[in-house]
């Protein structure tokens, strides 16, 4: 705990925690430093980093904190974490056996979701863009839509028709997509989300609208603002890169600037976002503005993983919803728990759970549902 112990120390003692004949010992050493650790406050940060550490270790043994409200339980937490990081997952098992949630599960997994979309076309025709291949795979007005290479949908504007058709692509749960629009710019679609969007840009602006969350990579130009609506709330950007989270079961629609500049207005409110910064548009109508934002968290849908600073347990299951396309139930009182840490949306819902059944929650999957109990 104090950082004292020499590299060869620490390689020692990790050599010793790996061995089976030390198993009954090093639990003792651990239970005993569980009671009688010194009174050291750890910052949920550097628990934070230690766990992401542990996540790219070689053994890749996924593990996430988990935050009680008890100050005291947080700083014999950090302690064994910190002995887990030493250790490599090891102790961590062999401490917990006995403690560990039951995870049952039926024989047939529930795999992660994919590149999945649905465009539909002006004339209210449709096309399922995860069964198409590299391709043209239609025209609208002098715009060709193409499927190239990657998965991702892209408008290329080909002639200088100012007929105005507008386009509308949707995800589903289990979905997300990427497009690039006729202008350049880019959009990643989250699950259970959708763009609506002019096939040419040819007024004195750029505006789309959309459901869900989207992350967006706006091409610059002063000449044609671009501007975002979310049901009563527009986000205006010259050229910058932002997320939207705007799904109705989350408690809040929040705005989060990665580059750039933008102007978010809601209900008679105008708020101004500098990089790092959020707005949380609240139902009651309240325009917030968060300075301290953990852009990483916000961004990591799209980067292959969700990442949860002091999360609770019904929004962790939110996320793992939209994307698992499973429904939730809880039974029982809903665990006062605060995770920190990630788990990689490439995995299968079991393993994940088996990550997260660490908080002694039980899980039951059930075909397509998911039951908590504490």
């Amino acid at each position: 705990m104090s950082e004292q112990a020499t590299k060869e120390e620490v390689e020692e003692l990790t050599d010793l925690l790996r061995l089976p004949e030390n198993e009954e010992k090093a639990r003792q050493l651990i239970e005993h430093a569980h009671l009688t650790v010194p009174e050291m406050e750890l910052p949920m940060s550097t628990i934070a980093s230690i766990t992401t550490a542990i996540f790219q270790a070689e053994e890749k043994q996924q593990l996430l904190v988990v935050k009680k409200s008890n100050l005291r339980w947080i700083r014999h937490a950090a302690a064994i974490i910190l002995l887990l990081a030493v250790g490599g997952g090891y102790v961590w098992r062999s401490f917990y056996k006995s403690k560990q949630a039951v995870l049952t599960q039926q024989v047939d997994d529930i795999m992660p979701g994919g590149d999945k979309a649905i465009l539909t076309l002006a004339d209210g025709s449709t096309i399922a863009l995860d069964s198409m291949g590299n391709q043209q795979i239609a025209k609208q007005g002098g715009t060709s839509i193409l499927k190239v290479a990657g998965g991702t949908l892209a408008y290329n504007p080909e002639g200088n028709s100012n007929e105005v058709l507008y386009n509308k692509i949707s995800t589903p749960r289990g979905g997300q997509f990427q497009i690039t629009l006729p202008d350049g710019s880019q959009v990643w679609l989250n699950a259970l989300s959708s763009l609506r969007f002019p096939t040419a840009f040819n007024s004195d602006n750029r505006t789309v609208e959309l459901t869900g969350e989207a992350y967006f990579d706006v091409q610059q130009n002063v000449a044609k603002p671009f501007i975002v609506k979310v049901a009563d709330m527009k986000i205006e950007v010259l050229g910058t890169s932002f997320n939207v989270m705007a799904y109705p079961d989350e408690t809040s629609v929040q705005t989060t600037l990665m580059t750039g500049a933008v102007k978010v207005s809601a209900t008679g409110q105008t708020r101004l976002l500098q990089p790092g910064q959020q707005t949380q548009l609240q139902k009651d109508g309240k325009l917030d503005v968060i300075s301290t934002t953990d852009t990483e968290s916000v961004i990591a849908w799209k980067n292959g993983y969700f990442k949860f600073n002091q999360a609770d347990l019904p929004d962790v299951m939110r996320q793992l919803a939209r994307w698992y396309d499973i429904d939730v139930n809880f039974e029982g009182p809903i665990p006062d728990f605060r995770f920190v840490g990630e788990l990689k949306k490439g995995a299968s819902l079991s393993t994940n759970l088996k990550i997260l059944s660490y908080s002694q929650v039980n899980f039951k999957i059930e075909r397509n549902t998911l039951t908590i109990t504490p």
